[in-house]
């Protein structure tokens, strides 16, 4: 729980129309987000991302941040960690070929 800062919650999000005027704050952990269905245009203090299906966004923790997406509404599964960050594990025995390669991750460019 949020509380002891111990363990996870997982959570079903539906979006129909952006929420540009709507600015959301993660105070507990650092919040993955999955998009299932539609494309996700997310502004954060850090810049821009795009997060369509198949990919994640990672926002950490205390980042402030508005979720808008295309004319179809989108859909999807957050979860968010209580008392760590996530962390790209260790590539291990099997190298470059290995599940989550740096260059598999975008950042938010920069905008002002």
């Amino acid at each position: 729980s949020a509380e002891t800062r111990h363990g996870v919650q997982i959570a079903l999000y539906a979006i129909n129309c952006p929420m540009w005027r709507r600015c959301f704050y993660s105070a507990d952990g650092d919040l993955l987000i999955v998009p299932q269905e539609g494309i996700l245009q997310i502004k954060t203090e850090l810049g821009r991302m795009l997060c369509k299906p198949g990919s994640v966004a990672v926002i950490p923790q205390g980042i402030k941040y508005a979720i808008g997406c295309d004319s179809d509404g989108a859909r999807g599964y957050t979860l968010e960690v209580y008392g760590g960050h996530f962390e790209l594990p260790d590539l291990g025995v099997i190298g470059a070929n290995g599940l989550a390669s740096p260059r598999d991750f975008e950042v938010p460019s920069a905008w002002f």
